[in-house]
């Protein structure tokens, strides 16, 4: 599907009043499904133990994660006005950072995950909503690419010196090499406009795109790992840096608010193999999604604020 009408249909979906008759049923679902998962990890890891450790965090550490995901949002920020520079597309820093504060806002707070980044296609369009929204895509892309570098390595090397069990890391593991063989054929057989988008967005300035990418997926689990240490249980940087990816990709699971209830699930599963028990484990991830959507207030003063924005331009 071209990037305009994709993206159109989303906001229509997610900002108008009309849907399709399925779509309440669907959007109840991601609501009532993370309730469920939320209540079962409840139950199995001791519901009360969990909120007397959250009740016990360390605010210093909690603070710091805060910090660490404003600073991600402004590199993520500067990350899409260089990648919708090299389309031609005329955004600046400023705007940048305040419609991605925004979008973080939006996605903190709406079902699926993905409204946000459709806002701020929208609302920065110009004169080209095509150019647009291939930004904000591409500008996804590299972002998911960074973290899954950054799992394959640490999870190799976590599995080579018995950091992490093979049985805990080995599925993981295959399922990203997977993928990181699968980008390039993906890339092959994608339309030609986007793969021109692409190549220019972020392969004539891979340089600069692994390097944001990477300094962003780190602050992502620099945060976690914050949370961790406010709830008492401290993860090893390797540890953190193997399986921490992992478990932020059940964020990606668009069946949910923001991650929640399969971020969690995720942890309960995958972070005992780094040392941390079911009621850390969920009390370190819920006090992460606490501390993202704390983070993602000021966005909130943006919601009413001008959509205007100047027309395409060059800049790299």
């Amino acid at each position: 599907m071209p990037v305009r009408p994709f993206l159109l249909e989303g906001f229509r979906q997610r900002f108008c009043l009309k849907f399709d008759t399925q779509a309440p049923i669907w959007r109840m679902m991601r609501v009532v499904l993370p309730l469920v998962i939320l209540a079962a990890l409840w139950v199995f890891a001791d519901g009360a133990q969990i909120v007397h450790q959250l009740r016990r965090a360390d605010l210093g550490w909690l603070i710091a994660a805060g910090l660490v995901v404003n600073l991600q949002t402004v590199l993520c920020g500067w990350r899409w006005k260089m990648t919708a520079n090299r389309l031609g597309q005329a955004l600046p820093l400023t705007v940048a950072i305040r419609e991605y504060y925004l979008a973080q806002f939006v996605n903190q707070t709406m079902p699926g995950g993905v409204a946000g980044d459709v806002a701020r296609a929208v609302r920065v369009k110009g004169d080209s909503m095509a150019r647009s929204g291939a930004a904000v895509a591409i500008e996804r892309i590299s972002g998911q690419v960074g973290m899954l570098v950054i799992m394959i390595v640490a999870l190799a090397i976590a599995l080579l010196t018995g950091a992490v069990p093979s049985g805990t890391g080995g599925m993981p593991l295959g399922i990203g090499i997977g993928i990181a063989v699968a980008l390039p054929i993906a890339y092959r057989l994608i339309p030609q406009r986007m793969r021109e988008a692409i190549r220019r967005g972020i392969l004539d300035i891979w340089a600069r795109q692994s390097v944001l990418g990477l300094a962003i997926s780190a602050c992502n689990i620099l945060a976690f790992s914050c949370c961790a240490e406010a709830i008492g249980a401290p993860l090893e940087p390797l540890a953190a840096a193997a399986l921490v990816p992992v478990v932020l990709s059940a964020m990606l699971i668009p069946a949910s608010v923001a991650g929640w209830g399969f971020r969690e699930g995720a942890a309960v599963l995958f972070l005992p193999a780094a040392g941390l028990g079911a009621q850390a484990a969920v009390a370190t991830s819920v006090a992460y999604g606490a501390v993202l959507l704390v983070s993602a207030i000021p966005g909130a003063f943006f919601l009413r604020r001008p959509r205007k924005l100047a027309g395409s331009g060059s800049g790299a």
